[in-house]
């Protein structure tokens, strides 16, 4: 009954992908797009702005490049400036966040590096972006449960993301206080600043 019903959800998916791409406005093209792009990018270099090779050859790991200022960049052309972390001192460079890759929500570090990743990442489902004014919001799903709803700005340079907040259970709404506190909520992002 759940190969059924986990067939006939995939199959709503994919047809309303289909619909989704036919009757979309430029604006929301532009959104899923980014998104498509954002997640074309593996966590190595996204979240841990490693570069480059990353292999292993016998024994030996060879891995990429650390490079914080290209990793800077590649965040820029994906998140409004207030929500890109600068740190600076010995881990200097950009972050997506502290608690976690807001992308994968409840993803091990272990299954987003590549060298140590039994399994591909998840597919997403991004749904159709609902746009008011100069922002938007986009609901992507996996078929495993877990759930990001995206915030976006239309900036000068084009969509960003400003907010994101993530979940690995089915069944949330964001916009419900008590559901924001709980705790399967994986990640905010940016971290919400303390009221004090």
């Amino acid at each position: 009954m759940k190969k059924l019903f986990m067939a006939l959800m995939l199959l709503i998916f994919a047809n309303s992908y289909t619909a989704q791409a036919e009757t979309m406005t430029p604006d929301q093209t532009a959104i899923v797009t980014l998104l498509k792009k954002m997640y074309a990018i593996d966590p190595d270099e996204f979240d841990y702005a490693t570069f480059g090779a990353k292999y292993k050859n016998g024994d030996e790991v060879v891995a990429g490049k650390y490079d914080p200022p290209r990793q800077c960049r590649l965040l820029a052309e994906f998140l409004s400036k207030e929500a890109i972390i600068k740190e600076k001192g010995i881990n200097s460079g950009c972050m997506t966040g502290d608690a976690g890759n807001f992308r994968y929500p409840g993803i091990d570090d272990e299954d987003l590096a590549p060298l140590t990743r039994l399994e591909s990442l998840p597919k997403p489902h991004i749904n159709t972006p609902v746009i008011q004014g100069d922002k938007a919001k986009v609901y992507v799903i996996f078929k495993d449960g877990r759930n990001v709803f995206y915030y976006l700005k239309n900036l000068p340079e084009g969509w960003r993301i400003y907010k994101v907040e993530s979940r690995t259970t089915e069944n949330w709404r964001s916009d419900i206080k008590e559901v924001r506190e709980r705790d399967d909520i994986v990640n905010v992002f940016p971290p919400e600043k303390s009221s004090k």
